[in-house]
């Protein structure tokens, strides 16, 4: 983000390739970069592509949760044009030109600007060009009520990174839209296996980047994290794993289509298993597993993306 919002306001071309590139370097680094900070930041430097400038926005990143840099450019623009950046082949440049030559600082105006002819006669934004904008600010729209899923998949690796270092977890996965590979992505679900529930959501609570606590019971938590994005945490049993993670994966549409096809076999398929149904009793017959669910149910195994029922 810090590198689209300083070219957005046309700083330095090096500047902003160095925080680029040194995002990329982060991002595809095979160890964390959370524990390398906690253990020793100054190490940071040791790694190809990481300058002092991107190693000391990473720590303070780290610690605090949020760059200072980033909050001043968003005192001098309105926030809302990072709306404009989440259009699909937008990018900063054109962004920029649209706020300094119309006075767009948000997807109203830009879609207004679009409809009105305006945008067109802008160098290099042709009738394609608004064409495709027009259609991007639909998902941009969507986005701002759900993120895209490259963004929930930086974020569910960052919590994902922080979990692993809880001791008492046996097993975790992630589900829901996340996991089917949705363009967007409402909230993260997260499932886990552990004989104390208390100290792993004691755990996520700590995550430096929670910013609320939405709701915390015996075995589900849920909190609010920056830009809004909801993650729910569900502590299940060891049994009930592969069903869990079945049903919080859903869609609903695919799970209404198993529950259906589970009563034409005589069995009964919900988040805590596969039951057989013989008059009032229900025997448990699979749940540990994914692979267990679909072969109880004498289906093979659905890739989570194509779990629409379309």
């Amino acid at each position: 983000m810090l590198a689209d919002l300083l070219e957005f306001q046309g700083a330095n071309a090096f500047k902003i390739r160095a925080y680029r590139n040194g995002a990329r370097v982060i991002k595809d680094y095979p160890d964390s970069i959370n524990s390398i900070i906690e253990e020793d930041p100054a190490s940071l430097l040791s790694i190809d592509g990481i300058g002092k400038g991107v190693a000391e926005k990473c720590v303070v990143l780290v610690e605090t949760g949020e760059l200072p840099q980033i909050n001043e450019i968003l005192e001098e623009i309105p926030r809302s044009v990072l709306d404009l950046l989440r259009i699909p082949g937008m990018g900063p440049k054109k962004g920029a030109m649209l706020y300094r030559e119309l006075g767009i600082a948000n997807l109203d105006q830009l879609k207004e600007a679009c409809k009105a002819g305006v945008v067109s006669d802008l160098k290099g934004f042709g009738a394609k060009t608004v064409e495709s904008i027009l259609a991007g600010i639909e998902i941009a729209d969507a986005a701002n009520k759900r993120v895209y899923w490259a963004k929930a998949d930086e974020t569910a690796r960052q919590i994902l990174d922080h979990m692993q270092r809880c001791g008492e977890i046996s097993k975790i996965e992630l589900a829901g839209s996340y996991r089917r590979r949705r363009e967007t992505v409402g909230d993260l679900d997260i499932l886990v296996v552990s004989e104390n529930a208390e100290v792993v959501m004691d755990h996520f609570g700590a995550y430096h980047l929670v910013e609320s606590v939405i709701g915390r019971g015996d075995t589900k938590m849920s909190v609010r994290i920056e830009e809004s994005l909801q993650v729910d945490l569900r502590v299940v049993p060891a049994d009930s794993f592969g069903a869990a993670l079945q049903y919080f994966t859903g869609s609903k549409d695919h799970n209404v289509v198993l529950r259906g096809l589970a009563k034409q076999r005589g069995l009964k398929i919900n988040e805590y298993g596969v039951f057989k149904i013989d008059g009032d009793k229900e025997t448990y017959v699979a749940g540990a597993t994914e692979e267990d669910v679909y072969a109880a149910m004498e289906l093979p195994v659905f890739p989570p993306e194509l779990r629409e029922a379309r």
